[in-house]
């Protein structure tokens, strides 16, 4: 596998930022990390002039018009977007997590918007490069920076930033507010006494140095810090191969290369002196790097084939690689190169693949006692079997991985990280690597002094050559020739290197291996294994600023490797150079067992820029650059409301309103509230401060935060309180307490109000009925009120359910509770009965006729102030007596009280109490009727219902 040393959030930041303009291939190539490149063939300015206005002072012999991209269609954009996708396995995103972390110390969804946002910034690029005054644009601290000034630069950047309109989208505006930063043009790094030129774009910087320098040892054009830099050194070169200096300048070589007879060119420093802006730098040569994996396949002299074992280091730092010293071949043996990883057996090859490229050469090797002796007669000599390769081929970046051989082509996602050393001992997983059987599994078997045959053995016997050397054997892992010197693995730990196999018969019936631990004590000088360090990062502090002195605290990932390599530091590097901050010796911090690390903040305020690398002896994480911002304002102290309700359940003690948010600052200083509370207040005299939130009521899990301002200083660290308010009891509206309900009259749905987004839960006679979320028309579902609706309200957002079928007659309790954040309600309960259908009389089709009745005079109402048992004459003439019909309609039967509602006015005439259902027994009274002694019973019945 083969991974390009550029991170990949800048290498892809970088490549959509190029792709944006119209570049020839060969600027793609060279772009640098979120650098920006011009089109066409912009001139350079007089220094001091404006790039985009100034007229050019270099001579007539300007340079030629770029080359269109041969991928670039006539509409401007690229012929590779509809190209067909190669055919090659995607990565996976497991793998592809694990690489952005080790790599960039990134989490995927970071690495995702971070090609987000250079996406954003190469759809904007083409119209500001445009407009005068624009000089470059870069990605920093999650917003896209345009350098340049001007008034029309400026209206681009404020409409980049502006929401969609009504009227139409701008699909440059997907970034959103505050996306787009305008930065005035930093200043030059670099200012030569007689500098003439200022260099626009890298295009054009390009083209002038091919045309007045030449391209032999050229490396890079590149923009970055406001400046131009042009990086030589030698040419970069693909190694798949033994590396050849024939043609290629040294690193320290700038002179550019001439044909004999020729004029010669101007030197790259002479170049550079021409401009205002553009810095020159020196770097050795580039080549691509290829990964290589314990486990994977080497070629010996070209003829024997044996497995790689573990990266190390030598006494210097230098790359090494362990494997077995009977690979060595008692020191004859001098080169190894790299097995084409397809063609090993273990990859379903047939012999060995072809080789890849040169390896390494050789050095300390041991296969028995010292010297690669054998057994001495008196058994003193027991050694190890291990051999060291060295000179490691430049650009080949050694893994502290094992692989699995399940994906030979990229074993890197799947490969097993290496974080120390363990000794072997009975009973032990292990795992062995190979290429030619690939990965195996068993456990130890017993551990101790093994006698192998060397490379001298005559048979039959083959015992003129024995080797004795400390190890280990398991009978369930299982090995082949070629495995010889692969890695031995517990967990992710090195155990040893595969030195052989005992078979019976044709048939193997154990493997055996050298103890690591024995065999690097044996080698002179020492080595260190090379192990797998995960870049660290910065604890989560409060709005990322700390108070000055307070510790810096992060973390170092084990992931994916069970635990963080033991002994590792954490290399602290200032960057930053604030007032007071002066760069100084590297600080290593230890990193505690369970990945954590701090040191003290300094005492100074501003934004404090540090370099963090993960370290153990000589293995590296690669460092990050981390930022904090330091204040001189302590951290407010947030002191009510407290939260005594822990539980989440309604029966607890907890809040049912928050009425104002107190603590405690620094006197004379503003806090700022935000989250689910905003507000501002001051910090009295006496050290405490209150801010009223009553009008911004919210309930659930609630969390707010409070931060020191003062002006000219930076915010303080801040200060979060989270605690739970209980939301109100809901309001029932379909039924209210105490009704009776038909049994053929019963209303379709429950329903009432409740907050906003509340899940309510509602209960019939104990059990679940129905569950729905309450919500008003056109808001969305926020667990709060609206302002100014007090608190002690159920809610104003409405909820239905449908009314359970088949409830039998009788006595029910409905209950309804309101839930936000998993807190609930009290419960909202109504108790009513659903009575039985009275039995119909007659037909379907028939009404049952009724005789006409006498008229009777009523009895007047008793007058307030009139005693009980006096009587008040009647006014009304008999003739004005309402007399029942001969006929009673069905409308006299009282309606169901399903549409009842709580706290409304019960049906009826004015000052008149609600039915009682007399009229039905009127009804029932006249079916049975048929003289006139009946009709006093229908008065007295009449009179029963004019006055209960």
């Amino acid at each position: 596998m083969k991974t390009p040393k550029f991170q990949l959030m800048v290498r892809a930041a970088a490549l959509a930022i190029a792709l944006a303009g119209t570049l020839s291939a060969g600027t793609v190539s060279a772009m640098p990390a979120e650098a920006e490149t011009g089109t066409g063939t912009p001139t350079p300015v007089p220094a001091g002039s404006s790039p985009s206005t100034s007229p050019s002072p270099v001579p007539a012999t300007t340079a030629a018009p770029a080359a269109s991209s041969p991928a670039e269609t006539s509409a401007g954009s690229s012929a590779a977007d509809s190209a067909p996708a190669p055919a090659t396995a995607p990565i996976s995103g497991t793998g592809l997590a694990e690489a952005v972390q080790r790599d960039l110390g990134m989490t995927l969804s970071e690495f995702n918007a971070a090609g987000a946002l250079a996406r954003r910034a190469a759809d904007a690029a083409p119209s500001l490069r445009a407009l005068p005054g624009y000089v470059g644009i870069s990605l920093h601290a999650g917003t896209i920076v345009v350098e340049g000034e001007g008034p029309e630069l400026r209206a681009r950047v404020a409409e980049l930033n502006r929401v969609d309109q009504v009227n139409g989208v701008d699909q440059l505006n997907q970034a959103g507010p505050a996306d787009f930063v305008l930065a005035a043009p930093a200043s030059a790094a670099v200012v030569p006494s007689a500098a003439e030129l200022l260099a626009s774009s890298t295009q054009q910087l390009f083209e002038a140095y091919v045309r007045d320098v030449g391209a032999a040892g050229l490396q890079a054009v590149t923009y970055t810090n406001g400046h131009f830099v042009i990086r030589t050194g030698g040419t970069t070169t693909a190694q798949t191969g033994p590396a050849s200096s024939a043609g290629l300048l040294t690193g320290t070589d700038t002179t550019p290369a001439t044909a004999p007879g020729t004029k010669p060119k101007m030197s790259a420093a002479d170049f550079v002196a021409r401009y205002a802006n553009v810095a020159l730098e020196q770097g050795s040569r580039i080549a691509t790097e290829e990964d290589y994996f314990g486990g994977e396949g080497y070629i010996i002299d070209g003829r024997t084939v044996c497995s790689a074992g573990f990266g190390a280091f030598g006494p210097a730092g230098e790359p090494l690689i362990l494997t077995a010293g009977h690979c060595a071949a008692d020191g004859a043996a001098k080169q190894a190169e790299i097995e084409n990883p397809a063609g090993a057996p273990a990859a379903g090859g047939a012999g060995s693949g072809t080789a890849a490229g040169t390896l390494g050469s050789f050095g300390f090797s041991q296969f028995g006692g010292p010297g690669n002796t054998k057994v001495a007669s008196d058994g003193t000599n027991v050694g190890t079997d291990i051999a060291v390769l060295q000179g490691i081929r430049s650009g080949l970046d050694l893994q502290p991985a094992v692989t699995r051989w399940d994906n030979p082509a990229d074993p890197g996602p799947t490969s097993v990280k290496i974080v120390g050393t363990v000794a072997p001992f009975q009973g032990q997983p292990v795992c062995r690597s190979g290429r030619s059987l690939g990965w195996s599994c068993g456990t130890v078997d017993s551990v101790g002094t093994w006698v192998i045959a060397g490379p001298d053995s005559l048979p039959p016997d083959y015992d003129n050559d024995l080797r004795a050397l400390n190890g280990f054997d398991s009978t369930t892992v299982k090995s082949r020739p070629g495995d010889s010197g692969g890695p031995w693995i517990s967990g992710n730990f090195a155990v040893g290197t595969h030195t052989g196999a005992e078979s019976d018969g044709g048939v193997q019936t154990r493997a055996i291996a050298t103890t690591l631990e024995d065999a690097t004590g044996r080698i002179p000088g020492g080595v260190q294994l090379q192990l797998f360090l995960n870049k660290p990062t910065l604890a989560a502090a409060a709005n990322g600023t700390l108070t000055a002195g307070e510790p810096i605290t992060g973390h170092v990932d084990a992931a994916p490797a069970s635990v963080v390599a033991p002994n590792s530091k954490v290399r602290i590097t200032v960057q930053s150079s604030n007032p007071g901050q002066k760069p100084g010796q590297p600080l290593e911090v230890p990193v505690d067992a369970s990945g954590n690390w701090q040191f003290p903040a300094p005492e100074w305020a501003g934004s404090f820029t540090f370099s963090a690398e993960t370290v153990n002896g000589f293995s590296r994480s690669g460092a990050v650059s981390l930022s904090v911002k330091v204040s001189g304002l302590a951290a407010p102290v947030i002191t009510a409301p407290a939260d005594a309700r822990t539980d989440g359940h309604a029966d607890g003690p907890g809040l049912t309103a928050v009425e104002t948010i107190e603590g405690t600052g620094e006197p004379g200083r503003t806090v700022r509230l935000s989250g689910d509370f905003t507000g501002t207040g001051l910090v009295a005299p006496d050290g405490r401060w209150s801010i009223n939130v009553a009008d911004q009521p919210v309930f659930g899990k609630v969390s707010v935060t409070a931060v020191l301002t003062a002006p000219g200083q930076t915010d303080s660290p801040s200060a979060t309180s989270s605690f739970t308010v209980i939301p109100p009891v809901p309001a029932v509206s379909g039924i209210r307490d105490g009704k009776h309900l038909r049994q053929d009259s019963l209303p379709a749905s429950i329903s009432g109000t409740a907050v906003d987004g509340a899940e309510v839960s509602v209960s019939m006679d104990g059990a679940a009925i129905g569950s729905a979320q309450a919500s008003s028309a056109g808001t969305g579902a926020r667990a709060s009120l609206q302002p100014r609706v007090p608190q002690d309200l159920a809610g104003g957002a409405r909820w239905s359910v449908p009314f359970p079928a088949g409830l039998a007659a009788g006595a029910h309790r409905l209950t309804v509770t309101q839930a936000i954040d998993g807190v609930a309600s009290l419960p909202a309960a109504v108790a009513f009965t659903i009575d039985a259908a009275p039995a119909s009389a007659g037909t379907p089709d028939e009404t049952p006729a009724v005789p006409q009745q006498p008229a009777v005079q009523q009895p007047a109402p008793r007058q307030p102030g009139t005693p009980a048992h006096s009587t008040v004459p009647a006014q009304v003439p008999v003739a004005q007596v309402p007399v029942a019909p001969s006929t009673v309609p069905p409308s006299t039967v009282p309606p169901s009280d399903a549409s009842v509602t709580v706290g409304g006015t019960p049906p009826g005439n004015a000052n008149q109490l609600a039915g009682t259902g007399a009229g039905g027994l009127l009804y029932a009274a006249g079916l049975g009727a048929g003289a006139l002694l009946l009709g006093a019973a229908v008065v007295i019945f009449a009179r029963r219902r004019a006055v209960r």
